[in-house]
């Protein structure tokens, strides 16, 4: 057996995952694999699914159909369903879940204390999980009396302090302000490379899920648009929802007139009538066929503006097209505009130096994007949910994200 493989045996495993609320289903037929020590998130919109996916695992929800496992053992079969407080999962929610009347020390303590370990001895691994999260100092405080993200530490520290084989994260860092969040966010990635923890973290921000997992699951609407790492879900969306939710994208379509070895040839008549775009091959395989119809994708920051705001009076060439400037934001390194090429309103960023010139609305300029700077998917892949239940579960889902328990303490 090799390693891969070890690592999913110890892992999770969901199988055909459906489940709903009343007569709305909220996931369809979701399949994951979570390598042991893995850091994985489920990202997408609100009501997409990935609250309730989660709750499934933790138990907190009973599916209508699939197979969940951990580490070997079924948690849920559509004949067996084990209890929260007997699956090895710890769970990490949005609103912190600290005990009031009970000291940071206390609160660490207290899943050690159900799971019977003697007091000397889980007062010394609560205080060494303190130690980890940096609050050893204050183990004798009440956790209410702590910041927001001090508390969440202690959350966080509960968690560990058992040794699960899985920690859930539910939004935890989405009641902190932005720059305790970011902070918080690379703490929470330090520790679990340190301890080794398998984590599956829940979230709406794209920041968050780029910067801390190995790899990401993108959901709409209860069905998974597209599993990566963070790299490939930037640099190669699979469709149009993954393209536009994760950052920002123009998405233009096009058709293949052409196939070489290095590249591959794209008209697209939408942003001007000579428009033609060559997209470089990252494999021999990464190809469509000529004639096919695709998604062109490039991101805002992809584009290459020149200095020179004046409308050049040389016809654009391969990779090139003509664009009017609808609106600049000067953001001090670089402008935010839109421009109207075509049929489309483009994003594009442009970065700033000391020269630059204060761009001029309604100017017409060639804007340029090279091979490498262009990435495709097949036209019809949309990200769409086709059984239209998926708008009716956000208050559901959201609902769904209040605690009703602590899972081991």
């Amino acid at each position: 057996m090799n390693e891969v493989t070890e690592q999913v045996d110890d892992g999770l495993v969901v199988k055909g995952l459906v489940a709903g609320y009343g007569g709305a289903r909220a996931v369809s037929d979701v399949n994951l694999e979570i390598g042991r020590s893995e850091f994985v998130t489920l990202l997408g919109p609100s009501g997409c699914g990935k609250t309730t996916t989660l709750r499934c695992v933790a138990g907190l929800h009973l599916p209508q159909s699939g197979e969940i496992t951990l580490g070997g053992e079924r948690l849920y079969t559509p004949a067996i369903n084990v209890p929260p407080h007997k699956r090895d999962i710890n769970m990490v929610f949005q609103s912190y879940a600290v005990w009031p009347h009970m000291t940071t020390l206390e609160n660490v303590m207290y899943g050690l204390k159900a799971k019977k370990m003697p007091k000397a001895q889980a007062r010394a691994k609560a205080q060494q999980m303190l130690e980890l999260v940096g609050l050893a100092e204050f183990a004798g405080r009440h956790a209410t009396d702590l910041s927001g993200g001090q508390q969440q530490r202690v959350a966080l520290a509960r968690a560990l302090a058992t040794e699960p084989s899985l920690v859930l994260m539910d939004e935890p860092l989405s009641n902190l302000d932005a720059q305790l969040r970011a902070r918080m966010r690379e703490e929470i990635r330090q520790i679990q490379r340190r301890t080794g923890i398998t984590v599956l973290y829940v979230t709406h921000d794209q920041s968050e899920a780029l910067s801390m997992s190995d790899r990401v699951v993108v959901m709409n609407q209860g069905v998974i648009q597209q599993v990566g790492d963070p790299w490939a879900l930037y640099h190669r969306p699979e469709n149009a929802f993954v393209a536009t939710f994760v950052g920002e994208a123009n998405v233009v379509p096009g058709t293949v007139t052409g196939v070489g070895a290095d590249a591959f040839t794209v008209r697209v008549p939408t942003l001007g009538p000579e428009t033609v775009l060559d997209i470089a091959r990252t494999t021999a395989a990464d190809c469509p066929s000529k004639g096919d119809a695709v998604s062109v994708v490039f991101r805002p920051e992809w584009v290459r503006v020149p200095d020179d705001m004046s409308p050049s009076s040389a016809s654009p060439g391969r990779n090139e097209f003509r664009a009017r400037l609808v609106s600049s934001e000067f953001l001090g390194d670089h402008f935010e505009r839109t421009y109207a090429a075509g049929e489309h309103r483009l994003h594009v960023q442009a970065v700033t130096g000391p020269t630059s010139r204060p761009p001029q609305i309604g100017a017409e300029q060639t804007l340029l994007i090279t091979p490498e700077n262009l990435t495709w998917f097949p036209r019809d892949n949309t990200g769409a949910h086709d059984d239209g239940e998926g708008s009716a579960l956000s208050s559901r889902e959201d609902a769904a994200e209040t605690p009703t328990t602590v899972l081991g303490g």
